[in-house]
């Protein structure tokens, strides 16, 4: 047998058992360690020793000694276990979801704050995988999807149409409500028409959002134009910081204005009812399977939501 052939026919076996030797000195010891009979242990390095050309360990009443090349073929070989146990590892954690990568896309709505709550949750437990989120639209992020670039969005269920392509799985629903910062001289006043807020300066998700059309229709059914958008914008961080640090006026899904993390800088106009949202959900390719580190994120995701309910 020849040397270049080592490679593709060497077994773990081979490599355990020059380490066994080693440690035992002893071919019927080292057999016993490795659960395998002394014959078979026998033949495995004399096997290993034709492929080489060279003795691995010198044989002699009291046991084998290794040769200066059994020594360096030992050291290699716990090298070559030790990768394969690495190896062995990180499968092992792809399969069961501490490890691998996350894309997701998501869009401004309730999801905004579910995303980052559920990969805190994540975190804790599955530090190891690693997660990009990408921010847009609808029309920009279901191609993503389509193209494999994205595991799945996180968004309203309404802003992408259901199809033979795409698999939807509803969350939760949630009201958006309309909120300023405490302190907004507007903040204390529930008499105040929709008149004078269409005068006031506002933040809002662009026109062709479903959430701006129904904000938009709350003045058109008073035959009351809309406010024009001061700032537009589909990033609910930005809308966050700015809502909190302005006088500007906006939207944002009730559950953040109610949280502990944000109550203390935002309030409820009280002129405005809740606008309900339509469903909020995950939306992926049909005939796909979510990778074992999409679906550990897509339970936290369910875990988070149950948590705010």
């Amino acid at each position: 047998m020849r040397l270049e052939r080592l490679e593709r026919w060497a077994t773990v076996r081979h490599f355990r058992l020059t380490i066994a030797l080693f440690e035992y000195g002893s071919v019927l010891h080292a057999s016993r360690a490795l659960n395998i009979s002394q014959p078979t242990a026998s033949k495995l390095l004399q096997d290993l020793e034709e492929a080489i050309g060279a003795q691995l360990f010198i044989r002699n009443r009291r046991g084998v000694t290794p040769t200066e090349l059994g020594r360096a073929f030992v050291d290699r070989s716990r090298m070559v276990l030790a990768q394969l146990e690495h190896v062995s590892q990180a499968i092992d954690a792809l399969g069961k979801g501490h490890a691998g990568r996350v894309t997701i896309g998501t869009m401004l709505t309730g999801s905004s704050y579910l995303v980052p709550a559920a990969i805190a949750r994540l975190w804790l437990s599955r530090p190891n995988i690693r997660i990009k989120i990408v921010e847009g639209v609808s029309g920009e992020l279901i191609p993503r999807l389509i193209s494999g670039e994205l595991d799945f969005l996180v968004g309203r269920l309404s802003d992408i149409s259901s199809s033979s392509v795409v698999l939807q799985e509803a969350l939760f629903s949630e009201n958006a409500i309309i909120v300023a910062r405490r302190g907004h001289p507007l903040a204390e006043r529930p008499e105040a028409t929709l008149e004078e807020l269409a005068h006031e300066p506002w933040l809002l998700p662009s026109s062709e959002t479903t959430l701006r059309k129904q904000f938009d229709n709350i003045f058109y059914k008073e035959n009351i134009d809309p406010p024009h958008a001061s700032i537009e914008t589909v990033s609910f961080f930005n809308s966050l910081w700015l809502l909190k640090s302005t006088d500007l006026l906006g939207m944002l899904p009730q559950s953040v204005v109610f949280d502990a993390a944000h109550s203390g800088d935002l309030v409820r106009l009280p002129a405005f009812e809740p606008l309900i949202l339509e469903q909020i959900g995950i939306s992926r390719l049909a005939g796909v399977s979510l990778s074992p580190a999409a679906t550990a994120l897509v339970n936290a995701l369910r875990d988070a939501m149950q948590g705010t309910t």
